[in-house]
């Protein structure tokens, strides 16, 4: 039961707001993980919630980028439909590559309906490495 305690002591869940510079006003994403991610080889868990903030159903597609060399599952491209003023969520793995390259890890989602694009966000998750990779 220590370790569990220390274990849990260890690993944080973490929310992140989308870098600024996105397309986030009808749907505003966040993105809850895990930190530190598990080392290379493991799957993590990220759920991302998406709040629609207008006073229309929205459906369309979630477009799911992951970071150069990670790999995600279960796939990139969702069918989504949020109701007004509510959120969803949607879940998926990221594991990162035996070797992270330096820089920004962009994990980037799209929004997209017939209409047109809903929302564009991007998320580094450079802060939810267990270490600093430089050049």
């Amino acid at each position: 039961m220590a370790n569990e305690n220390h274990r849990s002591n260890k690993i944080r869940k973490r929310v992140m707001s989308p870098m600024e510079g996105g397309l986030v006003h009808n749907v505003q994403p966040l993105l809850k993980y895990e930190k530190p991610f598990s080392g290379p080889g493991s799957f993590n868990e990220v759920i991302l919630f998406l709040q629609n903030n207008t006073d229309q159903r929205l459906e369309g597609w979630l477009e799911i980028t992951q970071p150069d060399g990670w790999t995600i599952e279960p796939g990139k491209r969702l069918i989504i439909a949020i109701r007004p003023q509510k959120m969803i969520s949607a879940e998926f793995y990221l594991s990162i590559p035996e070797r992270p390259a330096p820089g920004p890890h962009l994990l980037q989602i799209k929004v997209t309906s017939e209409a047109g694009l809903l929302a564009e966000a991007a998320f580094d998750l450079r802060p939810g490495l267990l270490f600093i990779v430089d050049d």
